[in-house]
């Protein structure tokens, strides 16, 4: 009988899907992200939560979460993917037009251009490649971090956005035992960090991902890298298991192609589109609780 033992182990021994060793493996963790931290802004990250990486363009660690079970062995939750701008805040606080506003004058004064071919080009870059930047950086060879510091950086938020009582409330509604909570953007990690922290909800989330405007090529949605990306920095394996909400038709309708749950956020006054863009359609963040219940404490929309 312990002759036999060896092959019933071999039978039933499930394959580790890398190369590398299953004790290399174990000690690193789930969830990884990029944070380069500024001299202004505190940690995106949940401060109880301590595990130092390392950002690719900087030598400065990084806390995040690896969610480890005492045994070691993983536990991979589902994501909550949230957008940030337009999404975390509404559109009547006119970060977009204050935005618009800083690339069409980088348009026109960096490429010579009229203010008419200016907003025209703009309007084709985002349209093609779902951030101006990129078009930027393509066809123009601009530094995009020189941009972020004419254009991200330079709005003024700190008059325009204000905490949100009603939109904490719903985020500390989600069960972290349930789900990670996750943000997703297309903008610079320094647009990131200001944003929740002047809204008071970056102590929710337990991590970002985001366009870095120091690698090339620059990777945003809807392009099926940045989804995988997002994924593979929050710990989710699975398609089925990431769940977005986003302003965005042409990001949700991406994300709904590669199989995550999608709500598309059709802000109140927005026209509704003829076509639905993902499963769920939501006027409202409060109405997550009904497209994605599983997830909140309370079921009430």
């Amino acid at each position: 009988m312990p002759a036999r033992l060896p092959r019933l182990l071999r039978t039933f021994r499930s394959p580790i899907p890398s190369s590398r060793s299953y004790s290399q493996q174990l000690p690193r963790p789930l969830i990884s992200t990029r944070i380069i931290e500024q001299p202004n802004f505190a940690p995106v990250l949940n401060p109880v939560f301590r595990h130092s990486l390392r950002h690719s363009h900087t030598s400065r660690p990084v806390v995040m979460d690896p969610s480890i079970q005492p045994n070691g062995v993983s536990a991979p939750k589902p994501v909550l993917f949230f957008d940030i701008d337009n999404c975390l805040y509404p559109r009547s606080s006119r970060v977009q037009d204050h935005m618009a506003q800083l690339i069409d004058e980088y348009f026109a004064k960096h490429l010579s251009l009229s203010w008419e071919d200016a907003v025209k080009l703009h309007k084709e870059y985002y349209t093609n490649y779902g951030l101006a930047i990129e078009g930027l950086v393509r066809h123009h060879q601009i530094d995009p971090l020189e941009y972020n510091s004419k254009v991200d950086d330079a709005l003024p938020l700190e008059d325009i956005l204000q905490y949100n009582h009603e939109l904490r409330e719903l985020l500390e509604d989600v069960d972290k035992s349930k789900c990670t909570m996750w943000l997703l953007t297309n903008a610079y990690v320094n647009h990131a960090k200001r944003v929740v922290k002047l809204l008071r909800i970056d102590d929710l989330f337990d991590g970002l991902t985001f366009c870095d405007y120091g690698a090339q090529p620059l990777v945003c949605k809807p392009a099926k890298e940045m989804y995988l990306r997002a994924m593979k920095e929050a710990g989710v394996e699975k398609m089925e298991d990431c769940y977005f909400v986003d302003d965005s038709y042409l990001n949700c309708q991406k994300a709904t192609e590669y199989g995550w749950n999608v709500a598309h956020l059709v802000e109140e006054g927005l026209p509704v589109p003829r076509t639905q863009a993902s499963k769920h359609q939501i006027r409202h963040l409060r109405e997550l609780r009904g497209a994605f219940p599983q997830f909140f404490k309370s079921k009430n929309v």
